[in-house]
């Protein structure tokens, strides 16, 4: 009997010893010549980053492919704290580490961020991520960027005045500029913004509204944009954001607003992206003229509107609106709008499930009044000529009004229209055909130049030419913003 314990106990002693000495060697840090580590990339690349602005983070991943840990002794950037790079591993950021562990077949993120000193200019940036173990001696994985120099306006959270009595302000297309907070032009002055300039509105999604950069056009004053020109040199008002994933995003700037008192606004050959509301026009114009006129121009990937009319005066005229999330257009409270050769596009990339038409038109505005919602109502006169308004849903077209004395009058003259029961004040008009854009997702609205029912479809107005400077037929021209060359 006693044998037999002393045989069980033996067993245990022994196998407790091998699972130790087992133990120890799977422990053990690898030190083989040659044994080194293995990188998700070999050069992480930045997106073109803005001087003073930075970059968003981007990551890597470090592998173990061996059966034991591996130690990395030191990890450093290159160029030491003069680097225009930082790190970030295991939550410490800064140039350098060391002594990080990782376990056999196993593997960690290294994180690293950019922000280049503005008095450098443009220029390329070049750094290293260097890594020192036992076994596979120094190992590098290259950091590269590219740093874009800008002109800086405003404070985030702030509103900053730009202004030159009676005389105009020009703004320079040889370098972009990053607008922050608000930017107002008043005291009767004019922004004069020329072909080819861009303006990159800093914001965000998640960033307090007060922080969104906007355009405010304030006091008896104007802005002109690329005032003569077209699409082929445009000016640019997009997200300060450059990299891919955030081009297609919505919610990130607040546009333009031009105020109850702003006058003669002539903006062409324009561009506006990822905004709340592209242009907001606030009241009619104070001198009978359009509060905005807006031609050859593009506006999409907005969240709310591509343009909103808060009882405007608005002419429009061979321009898209695409790819909303609300409204393409709208106009409360009445207004005076004269589209024609326009397109109202809700379809291709980028779109969620909307609730709300392609255009809505309203004599109203519920304002509260001594407590209570009370409809506001206005004049109201909106033409359509030669426009393309499709997208997604059933019913694209609404007119909405309440009873008053004042005059509330729509037309919609030779357009493609998606409808299901609107039916009023349609002259020669194409309903529920498919325009057939050339690609949608790509934001081509031009249309199809044998199968679109757009084609030739449309009557002769003044408008010879199209977004592009393209001529349009003499006779027969195309529905929408695009011509069909011959």
């Amino acid at each position: 009997m006693q044998f037999k314990i002393f045989k069980y106990s033996l067993f245990i002693a022994i196998s407790a010893l091998l699972i130790q000495l087992t133990a120890c060697t799977k422990n053990q840090f690898i030190t083989t010549s040659g044994a080194g580590l293995e990188f998700s990339l070999d050069t992480l690349t930045f997106d073109t980053v803005f001087t003073n602005l930075g970059n968003a983070t981007r990551r890597f991943k470090v592998y173990n492919p061996h059966n034991q840990i591996i130690r990395i002794n030191n990890v450093y950037l290159g160029g030491g704290n003069q680097s225009d790079f930082k790190i970030n591993i295991d939550g410490f950021t800064g140039s350098a580490s060391s002594d990080i562990e990782i376990p056999a077949k196993d593997s960690i993120y290294i994180f690293a961020n950019v922000r280049i000193d503005p008095s450098n200019g443009d220029a390329i940036r070049l750094d290293s991520i260097l890594f020192e173990t036992d076994g596979g001696g120094m190992q590098k994985v290259i950091l590269h960027a590219y740093g874009w120099n800008a002109n800086y306006i405003g404070k985030v959270g702030y509103l900053t005045r730009i202004t030159s009595p009676n005389q105009t302000l020009t703004l320079s297309n040889t370098k972009p500029y990053i607008f922050m907070g608000i930017i107002s032009v008043d005291s009767s002055s004019c922004l004069v913004i020329p072909g080819g300039t861009e303006i990159y509105m800093f914001g965000g999604p998640t960033t307090r509204p007060g922080d969104r950069a906007m355009l405010y056009i304030g006091h008896n004053s104007c802005i002109r944009s690329n005032v003569g020109g077209n699409l082929n040199n445009p000016v640019i008002f997009k997200t300060h954001r450059l990299e891919e994933d955030y081009q297609l995003i919505t919610f990130h700037h607040n546009g333009i607003y031009l105020s109850t008192t702003s006058r003669d606004n002539i903006i062409h050959g324009t561009i506006i992206r990822n905004a709340v509301d592209g242009i907001f026009v606030d009241s009619f114009s104070t001198n009978g003229s359009p509060k905005l006129e807006l031609h050859n121009s593009k506006i999409y990937n907005v969240e709310r509107s591509g343009v909103l009319g808060r009882g405007g005066h608005i002419q429009m005229t061979n321009t898209v609106i695409a790819n909303s999330n609300q409204f393409n257009f709208i106009g409360i409270r009445g207004g005076v709008y004269n589209f024609a050769h326009c397109t109202f596009a809700n379809v291709g990339a980028g779109l969620v499930s909307r609730s709300e038409p392609i255009l809505s038109y309203r004599n109203y505005e519920i304002q509260i009044i001594n407590n209570v919602e009370t409809a506001v109502s206005d004049v109201g006169i909106a033409n359509f000529t030669n426009c393309i308004l499709y997208g997604t849903k059933n019913e694209e077209i609404e007119v909405l009004q309440v009873p008053s004395a004042l005059n509330f009058t729509y037309n919609f003259t030779n357009c493609l229209m998606k409808v299901d029961t609107f039916s009023q004040n349609m002259t020669d008009c194409i309903t529920n055909q498919d325009p057939i854009f050339v690609d949608e997702d790509n934001f081509d609205y031009n249309i199809d130049t044998t199968g679109s029912p757009a084609n030739d479809a449309g009557i002769v107005t003044s408008l010879n030419t199209d977004i592009i400077g393209q001529v349009r037929h003499p006779i027969d021209p195309a529905i929408g913003a695009y011509a069909i060359p011959d």
